[in-house]
């Protein structure tokens, strides 16, 4: 038994190191997509402003892209650590995060967290958390759903997020759209898995685990 749990450490550390490198290649490419064409767009500008008279135009234009270059700047930083988690624990969060989807899509979601609730760490709580945001972006984008359900289960050792929909169902579930190739990487970092079950037509069923590892009660 000491064996398997240092094994299972191991492969949780190593899940962990490759999860840090996909995040940090995401977040580079993020930067280079969104931050980096903005400043470029902003040096631009301002070149083209320094050799007419009426400069105006340019100077306006530099001004938008910086706006949009700081949004962007903060989006990447909120990415780092939900807000809804600041303050609550994962079945709160996601409460928070399926009333609000609900009221702006019109689709009917139901929750329901089963099992004995326990505070997990946050490198966990905040990637279930993630995948839960991206499973539903998907629906709402996606699926043409009318209804929706969102189950979170403690089992003791893992933890299972379950998202389903009566929608159109994806043709190639196994695909890299989506987003499901950065939900992959997410779950992957912390030891977890995604599976997805789908037939046209008929709705879709995204599955994570992760382990249950535990972090501090607030």
């Amino acid at each position: 038994m000491e064996e398997n749990a240092d094994l299972h450490a191991q492969l949780l550390t190593q899940a962990h190191q490759a999860g840090i490198l996909d995040e940090r290649q995401r977040m580079a490419r993020e930067i280079h997509d969104t931050l980096a064409q903005g400043l470029t767009g902003i040096i631009t500008q301002l070149r083209a402003a320094q050799r007419v008279e009426d400069s105006d135009t340019h100077v306006e234009l530099a001004l938008n892209l910086a706006q949009d270059s700081l949004t962007e700047a903060r989006r990447s930083a909120s990415a780092l650590q939900p807000h809804q988690l600041e303050d609550a624990h994962l079945p709160e969060a996601m409460t928070t995060l399926a009333r609000n989807w609900s009221q702006s899509t019109g689709v009917d979601l139901h929750v329901e967290v089963t099992g004995d609730r326990v505070p997990l760490s946050p490198a966990i709580e905040v990637t279930l958390f993630r995948v839960a945001q991206e499973a539903l972006a998907n629906v709402a984008k996606h699926a043409g759903a009318t209804r929706a359900g969102l189950t979170l289960s403690y089992t003791g050792t893992v933890v299972l997020l379950d998202i389903r929909d009566n929608g159109t169902g994806i043709h190639n579930p196994n695909g890299k759209g989506f987003g499901l190739s950065s939900m992959r990487q997410r779950l992957r970092g912390v030891g977890g898995s995604l599976e997805i079950e789908s037939t046209p037509g008929e709705g879709t069923a995204v599955s994570a685990t992760v382990p249950a590892l535990q972090g501090n009660p607030q």
